[in-house]
């Protein structure tokens, strides 16, 4: 690409977005807010215990580093963690929470 071509604004903007898209660094960054958005919601303390991984057709999938922590997030913390994530990301459209225990 010449010079010229990349003196434009919009001609810039298209090839760091190419080169973004292409490192991988949307999905990256969506990952990492998402686990920031979950960690602010559960606490420091069951964050450093699980992660928000991807959200698939309205399931947040959250990974568990162990038992007792997942039996916590399954209980008595299920619904209101699942009420606040709806409120906090709606454009998700989150409808249910799917807890994995890490391998």
């Amino acid at each position: 690409m010449s010079d010229e071509a990349l003196s434009s604004p919009s001609s810039l903007k298209n090839a760091l977005t190419r080169l973004i898209r292409r490192k991988g660094l949307v999905n990256r960054s969506a990952t990492e807010a998402l686990h920031a958005e979950w960690t602010r919601i559960v606490g420091p303390e069951i964050g450093r215990r699980s992660r928000a991984r991807r959200i698939r057709d309205g399931v947040l999938e959250v990974v568990v580093t162990n038992s007792a922590t997942m039996e916590e997030l399954r209980g008595y913390l299920h619904e209101t963690v699942l009420q606040q994530i709806q409120i906090s990301l709606p454009e998700s459209k989150i409808r249910s929470i799917r807890y994995v225990r890490a391998r």
